[in-house]
């Protein structure tokens, strides 16, 4: 038996389906209303001590994914101490590129902290460290503004789409082998903000101008956005921490693990202009 954590996330979502095809037992664990389709769902988050110890009855592997919040680190800890406590054997756990327990970046170290704690429980585990997703990207919303504003300098970034993830993660939980193993998992090509630009504005068939922004300017606009002030430092930190490392590694993992070619980012542009074109509602 298999468990789900945030299986109503991007990558979560993405899981279930997967899993359902390949026909494998597991449930989900919820803190809202249960998901559809029959699956079997325990209601219950990380700070539930009886939620947790009824969604881990029987299960054998879980995986784990927690939102990116300031107590992150504390949750997912308190998952693995659970795991550890109701049986579990082996944990897979959803990361960040990059992670580790001293990054600037307040994401990834976050998830370096509760990836060192998955380390030292002894339980087996397998950490998976995508880059940025595809779903993360509106260009439906750039194309329409006619420009891309940017904070990441000569960085590149190969984004990597939620359904490869999804299929990592089933390959992992489905196979044997992966204890000890950190993936990294990217597209098949990355992308300078510049360049980026350009393949939106060439999808879509519309001018698109790459920006650069300073980070005091970006502070302020995801400040009058709404953003918690909080929040908002920690981008910038996390913008900070692309440019200190321009060049990111394209890693085959993807297509290794799952036995097939990752989607590149010109499919989900192209995904996202057919919708567009079919009258679906630009991503929020």
């Amino acid at each position: 038996m298999i468990l789900v954590t945030a299986a109503t996330g991007q990558v979560g979502r993405e899981l279930v389906s997967v899993l359902r095809l390949r026909g494998l037992a597991f449930r989900a664990l919820v803190r809202g209303a249960a998901l559809k389709d029959g699956v079997e769902c325990v209601r219950g988050d990380f700070r539930d001590s009886a939620g947790l110890a009824a969604a881990m009855a029987g299960v054998e592997r879980m995986y784990l994914a927690c939102a990116p919040t300031p107590d992150q680190a504390d949750l997912e800890m308190r998952a693995v101490d659970a795991a550890a406590r109701h049986g579990v054997r082996h944990v897979v756990k959803l990361s960040a590129y990059d992670a580790h327990d001293a990054n600037p970046s307040d994401f990834r170290r976050w998830n370096g902290v509760a990836e060192r704690h998955l380390r030292n429980s002894g339980l087996a585990w397998t950490i998976l460290r995508p880059t940025a997703f595809n779903q993360s990207l509106d260009p439906r919303a750039v194309a329409e503004r006619g420009v891309l504003h940017s904070t990441q300098g000569a960085a590149t970034t190969p984004f990597v789409d939620t359904r490869d993830i999804a299929d990592v993660a089933a390959a992992v939980l489905d196979g044997t082998g992966h204890d000890g193993r950190i993936y990294d998992l990217t597209g098949p090509e990355a992308f300078t903000q510049p360049a980026l630009a350009a393949l939106i504005a060439k999808v879509f068939a519309t001018p698109v101008a790459c920006r650069p922004v300073s980070d005091a300017e970006a502070l302020r606009e995801l400040l009058e956005s709404g953003m918690d002030e909080g929040f908002a430092r920690s981008m910038i930190v996390h913008w900070q921490s692309y440019r200190a490392r321009p060049a990111t590694l394209v890693s085959g993992w993807t297509e290794i693990l799952t036995g097939q070619s990752p989607r590149t980012l010109r499919a989900y542009l192209e995904e996202c202009r057919a919708a567009a074109s079919n009258g679906a509602p630009a991503a929020s």
